[in-house]
């Protein structure tokens, strides 16, 4: 029985030294891979100094152009849109984040049913993604532990990159660019003619849970002194415009700006300026791009 609890402990402290260890390698891996995920939240955690920063999902990722918005303010602008259902919970974990380090001076997030309905695939798994920052911030962790994440991380390091193997080899040979401050082109011209859906549909409840956090993240620019402006970028399709009330509900509570182009005329129903359904293509975010930035010179305080 002793020799047993001997090996026993050995294999433990070998397996805690190994962990240890590779969980060290990944993380100066993740730290240095270029693939877009991971190189993107690095830069927008660790390096990002920008004053006007753009959130949200692949929506957001795809359709400002920060050298452009940029040049309109005369200020320094970041594209920290992410791909992927990048809901609410991300959002406000990523922010909490951010704020830990640095305080940009006006944020604009581009919303999504996703950020207040109850859609699928949408709930705190999409903060697993940050599962590498454990320890990082309070709001982070609190999130993480909601997920289920936080607590195995704590246990194996190496449990943190378990998922991002893959992405973090290849990115040891690719190279990501800094000039875009963010800001991912998509190439090609919407195929209106093979398109096998019509539009976006959103028949899902409205997630109380997701309008709460909304509203953090919303408290924690006020207390941040962050100027927070909401946004909703054209689509190409339009649906029942009832889709927006709770942010614009939430927008009048708060006495902030939410600007609405979800049916803007020259852009939304013309397939050469989107590559899909919901995403502008190049041709498309330089087109709105200046657009939005004029109007947002109305807002943003220099």
């Amino acid at each position: 029985m002793k020799k047993f609890i001997v090996r026993l402990l050995i294999i433990i402290a070998i397996t805690f030294v190994a962990d240890r260890g590779f969980g060290y390698v990944a993380k100066i891996l993740y730290s240095r891979t270029t693939t877009t995920d991971e190189y993107k939240v690095n830069s927008v955690i660790y390096r990002m100094d920008d004053p006007v920063v753009f959130m949200g999902s692949s929506r957001a990722h795809h359709h400002y152009i920060p050298s452009i918005i940029g040049d309109t303010l005369q200020t320094g602008v970041y594209n920290a849109g992410l791909w992927g259902t990048r809901n609410t919970f991300f959002q406000y974990a990523l922010l909490c984040n951010i704020l830990q380090r640095y305080t940009p001076k006006t944020i604009c997030w581009e919303i999504h049913p996703i950020d207040y309905l109850q859609t699928p695939f949408s709930s705190y798994e999409t903060v697993d993604e940050l599962a590498p920052f454990v320890n990082y911030s309070p709001e982070c962790d609190a999130l993480l532990k909601k997920s289920g994440q936080y607590y195995r991380c704590e246990v194996s390091h190496l449990y943190r990159y378990n998922s991002r193997f893959v992405n973090l080899l290849v990115g040891l040979t690719s190279h990501a660019s800094s000039s875009n401050k963010g800001y991912k082109a998509m190439s090609g011209i919407f195929d209106t003619a093979h398109a096998t859906v019509i539009k976006d549909k959103f028949p899902y409840p409205v997630s109380e849970e997701k309008v709460h956090y909304m509203q953090l993240f919303i408290d924690k620019c006020k207390e941040k002194h962050i100027q927070l402006i909401l946004l909703y970028s054209p689509k190409f399709a339009v649906e029942d415009p009832s889709l927006f009330n709770i942010p614009d509900s939430l927008a009048r509570k708060n006495g902030i700006p939410f600007i609405n182009h979800y049916n803007m005329e020259g852009i939304t129903g013309h397939p050469e300026y989107f590559y899909d359904w919901g995403h502008l293509n190049s041709n498309g975010a330089e087109k709105y791009s200046p657009i939005i930035a004029s109007e947002l010179k109305q807002y943003i305080h220099k």
